[in-house]
């Protein structure tokens, strides 16, 4: 017998990119575009990772059979 387990984490990452100084104000610090990281970011993991909660399921690598008779109300 084979278990899926699932683990829900919580993780620090740290986001960096280069940004024009055209597209940042630093008076105001309004950051425009830039107030989330971009998908051209450098992630890392900062820290480590914390596992929150982690559950068990039974796996059962056969395909779900359709043929079964199915019982509705």
């Amino acid at each position: 017998m084979k278990y899926k387990v699932k683990y829900w984490i919580s993780v620090d990452f740290l986001a960096e990119e280069i940004i024009e100084a055209d597209d940042f104000n630093a008076q105001s610090l309004n950051q425009g575009k830039y107030s989330d990281p971009s998908k051209n970011a450098n992630y890392t993991v900062n820290d480590s990772i914390k596992v929150t909660r982690r559950t068990f399921e039974e796996y059962d690598e056969k395909p779900d059979n359709s043929i079964k008779e199915r019982i509705s109300d």
